[in-house]
């Protein structure tokens, strides 16, 4: 796995057998450090660097070592979506400074939208007082710093540009980069915001943002802010796998950034290195669990990326197959979440982690108590856990019930506490739970159906290329239509389903052994293919349960 060569020489020390024999030790190790957390660190407001983050540093317009050395920081934070730590630290080179005027930009800049964010509209008023104020500042001749100071205020002026205030800002931007497109400061920035539109759908930046990182990376392929674009940016459009040797290696270069650490799974997913994901996300956490630890907030789990992190990461165990790394997943959410997070993340977690226990320890599944006031989506998946787990058993009988019993979830329809396509997972799961107690019942023509009808409402609830962040299902349906269609004794549909599956869902390792079932041309290289995607025995999978 690539990713061996990405983690820490310490971690691979702790853990050598990890290597090539049990790298799901490693991600444990790195979930057991999220739950033990410890960091003597105090974060910008307080004075002190968070670590971890890059050494990517540019000149700035000001005299005081303190003042450059925070706007550098506070410009390393930005780009690592750590918000809160870099408005502190671009005050504080703003207060070492009042004279700069990128510090002064830095304060403006920060107070803004980002791709993850958004801005209110007292902080639209802040912003435009630091914008104006680092215009004020800008020295004659300082190319950069007037244009970085005019293109703030154009974002945040009082009248909003026709063409919207980000496409504005991000176009203002462009224009100083097309001037000098030596400028990685400029060209990352201007990158970052040709992106931002595609949070509402508009595109039209990506194609000139993917154009600028390139440029960016030839000349610095270490920058991880450029990597960090270049991964959304490809990811937007359609060419994910273009990112996937900076990918590899963003967690090294910012070991301290825990979004960064997870970002490189964007890509990982999409090309189907699903063990990567779940080790990535293993570390993420305890990065944010340790850098969390030493702000002023209400530790690890006020971090907005750890539900994300903890989701991404599951996903990947279960599609690697690693069972071990899964149900570790699994018990942080029992063991953690409870403690300090919020509802959503706590039902969430629990949620999607039974899921882990359906396929790796279905007696716990079955033992999961039913709560008085348990949420419907936790409903949802406790009932689908037990499918799964009866399915184990081959209780076709077990696993009907736990499908009607979803359904008269499903017919409460939508209510305004859904966390989110409750509905929709209600359709799916119990779609494939009649589908499953077909197979167990010998009766595969009958599970094509319903395996059928479960894929077609997962890709038109969520569609790959806009839900991938992570997938909402945790695995493709279509590959439980192909094992119905081979079983049915039809392996042309069954080759078809399971490379339909497959093209989205790249080098699922259960979905590759369905093809070589049905392909006997290509079964020796689709067979490799698949035990190389899979962290456990393929043999102990039945057709059943695919």
């Amino acid at each position: 796995m690539k990713l061996v060569l990405a983690l820490s020489t310490a971690m691979l020390a702790a853990t050598p057998s990890a290597i090539g024999a049990d790298l799901s030790l490693v991600g444990i190790g790195f979930i057991c450090g999220a739950e033990t957390a410890t960091a003597p660190t105090g974060g910008a407001a307080s004075g002190v660097m968070l670590p971890g983050f890059g050494d990517v540093a540019f000149a700035v317009d000001t005299t005081s070592k303190e003042a450059e050395a925070w706007f550098n920081h506070g410009l390393r934070l930005y780009h690592a979506f750590a918000h809160d730590e870099a408005k502190a630290a671009f005050a504080r080179a703003a207060a070492a400074d009042p004279s700069c005027s990128l510090c002064a930009a830095g304060v403006a800049l920060s107070l803004g939208p980002t791709l993850n964010t958004g801005i209110t509209p007292l902080e639209t008023i802040d912003a435009l007082k630091m914008a104006r104020r680092a215009g004020e500042l800008a020295k004659p001749g300082d190319v950069r710093a007037k244009g970085l100071a005019e293109a703030l205020q154009l974002r945040y002026g009082a009248e909003t540009p026709k063409e919207g205030r980000e496409q504005a800002f991000g176009h203002a931007l462009d224009a100083l980069v097309r001037a000098d497109p030596a400028d990685n400061m400029l060209a990352n920035l201007a990158a970052h915001v040709l992106i931002i539109p595609a949070r509402q759908d508009d595109y039209s930046g990506v194609p000139r943002a993917i154009e600028i990182l390139e440029m960016v990376l030839a000349r610095s392929p270490d920058d991880s802010a450029a990597i960090h674009y270049y991964i959304h940016a490809t990811e937007f459009a359609g060419k994910a796998g273009l990112a996937l040797p900076y990918a590899n290696r963003l967690a090294d270069l910012s070991p301290g950034a825990g979004h960064l650490v997870h970002m490189g799974t964007h890509t990982m997913m999409r090309v189907g290195h699903y063990e990567d994901v779940a080790l990535n996300n293993a570390r993420a956490l305890k990065v944010d669990a340790e850098s969390q630890v030493g702000l002023a907030q209400s530790g690890a789990l006020s971090q907005r990326y750890y539900l994300h992190n903890y989701l991404f990461g599951l996903g990947g165990a279960l599609m690697a197959g690693d069972g071990a790394l899964a149900v570790k997943y699994a018990d942080h959410a029992e063991r953690t979440f409870p403690k300090a997070a919020p509802e959503r993340s706590k039902v969430l977690s629990r949620a999607r982690s039974l899921v882990a226990l359906a396929r790796f320890d279905p007696e716990r599944a079955l033992a999961v108590p039913a709560g008085k006031d348990d949420p419907r989506i936790l409903a949802i998946y406790r009932h689908y856990a037990r499918g799964e787990a009866l399915a184990a058993k081959r209780d076709a009988k077990g696993v009907r019930r736990e499908a009607a019993a979803i359904a008269a979830l499903r017919a409460q329809g939508p209510k305004p506490a859904d966390l989110g396509g409750e509905v929709d997972v209600a359709t799916i799961s119990e779609g494939v739970l009649l589908g499953r107690a077909a197979m167990i019942a010998r009766k595969p023509r009958e599970a094509v159906g319903h395996f059928e009808r479960a894929a077609l409402a997962q890709e038109k609830a969520f569609p790959v290329p806009r839900n991938f962040d992570p997938p909402p299902w945790w695995y493709p349906v279509r590959r439980s239509l192909a094992a119905a269609y081979l079983k049915a004794g039809k392996p042309t549909e069954a080759a078809a389903a399971a490379r339909a599956s497959l093209a989205e869902w790249p080098h699922d390792a259960l979905a590759l052994r369905i093809l070589a079932q049905a392909d006997k041309a290509k079964a020796t290289e689709y067979r490799a293919e698949a035990r190389k995607s899979w962290q456990g025995d393929l043999a102990k999978v039945p057709l059943d349960l695919t």
